[in-house]
């Protein structure tokens, strides 16, 4: 007979064989049921860190969409940030050259305006063709500075000789010489009051750096064109010459002192044309023309005669600040310029002998008579 146990799973009698049998059946049971709560847990676990690494990515996704966002927004200011500052720049740039445009043509006008001079009125006419030449460029928008060249200058300091010169002696023919040309740069045909030419004088302007070379190229000039004199207006002086000198044939003389140099040159001209006449030797009465030009006499009385005209230049710009205290200044200067016009005539009647004409204003009033 087989012995029975009570089993203490369902509390039934069974044989020891059955209860092993159902013992090792809920353990086996227990332990598939242990090993599939732990695969579900591991399941579990896996499927929420997968969720966890999903939700992680998403969100680091998700930032990184909105770094770039705020990175674009961040581009996008600043570029319209560096395009307002870039729009701003050129404003600012056109209102400063502008500014800047105004400022130089005022200064240069006042300063054109804050002097009578001879020397500053050349500088008026060279900024004005520059303020010309400025709006030129301006119309064409064309970014060009303005520089004054030695050309510019030349010509400019060429063209109002030329003027002056017209304006001084308005019975001669003043002749510009054509750019690129040879023979100096202007010849002025002296007539006298039969109209019939006189002589030539041959004028040079020169506004640079004083060069020897000069006085033989003139002189070579005047040669060829048969002139009773060449004249060379320069800025700058050889350091042997303060005003002006006779030198190798050429006349040196500054720029404010071409106008009386013109007039007495001319009628020293007028006078040789008239006593060729009755002299014996054209080459006799040049060469004491030479040699008054040459004489320190003829230096210091053309000097008392040029600064007393150029004076009375200075006096008569002057004249609208004072016109009454001028009048009296003048004057006494005509006074003096008539002294010295008269002691100039003396000194070519002396040389000259009768062949100088009289000139009642110069004679005395019992030389008159007689």
């Amino acid at each position: 007979m087989l012995t029975t146990i009570k089993c203490k799973y369902c509390g039934k009698e069974i044989e020891i064989s059955e209860a092993l049998q159902h013992e090792i059946q809920e353990e086996t049971l227990a332990i598939v049921e242990t090993r599939h709560q732990k695969e579900l847990e591991e399941v579990k676990r896996k499927a929420k860190e997968l969720n966890t690494i999903e939700l992680k990515d998403q969100e680091e996704h998700i930032k990184e969409l909105e770094q770039r966002t705020q990175k674009a927004e961040e581009e996008e200011l600043k570029i319209r940030k560096e395009k307002r500052q870039l729009q701003e720049d050129k404003e600012k740039f056109e209102i400063e050259k502008l500014r800047q445009l105004d400022e130089e043509r005022d200064k240069i006008i006042k300063q054109a305006r804050e002097t009578a001079e001879e020397k500053d009125r050349l500088k008026i006419a060279e900024y004005e063709k520059k303020l010309r030449d400025m709006s030129e460029d301006l119309k064409k928008a064309q970014a060009k500075s303005e520089q004054g060249s030695q050309q510019l200058q030349g010509e400019v300091l060429e063209l109002d000789l030329e003027k002056a010169l017209a304006v001084t002696c308005p019975d001669d023919e003043i002749i510009p010489v054509g750019k690129g040309a040879k023979g100096g740069d202007i010849i002025q045909k002296v007539r006298g009051k039969s109209g019939r030419i006189a002589g030539l004088i041959l004028w040079e302007t020169k506004r640079a750096q004083w060069s020897p070379s000069w006085l033989a190229k003139l002189r070579e000039d005047a040669r060829k064109e048969d002139a009773s004199i060449a004249v060379l207006v320069s800025t700058k002086l050889p350091t042997n010459v303060d005003n002006f000198k006779l030198e190798r044939e050429v006349i040196i003389c500054q720029y404010h002192y071409a106008l009386p140099l013109a007039g007495v040159l001319r009628r020293s001209i007028l006078q040789i044309a008239v006593a060729k006449q009755t002299a014996e030797s054209k080459d006799e009465n040049l060469e004491l023309l030479y040699q008054y030009l040459q004489s320190e006499a003829f230096r210091h009385r053309f000097e008392a005669f040029a600064e007393g005209i150029v004076q009375m230049q200075e006096d008569l710009e002057s004249e609208k600040r004072s016109i009454e205290r001028v009048w009296k200044r003048r004057e006494t200067q005509i006074k003096k310029t008539l002294i010295n016009v008269s002691r100039i005539y003396g000194e070519l009647q002396g040389t000259m002998g009768n062949a100088l004409p009289d000139i009642k204003v110069l004679s005395l009033p019992d030389a008159d008579k007689s």
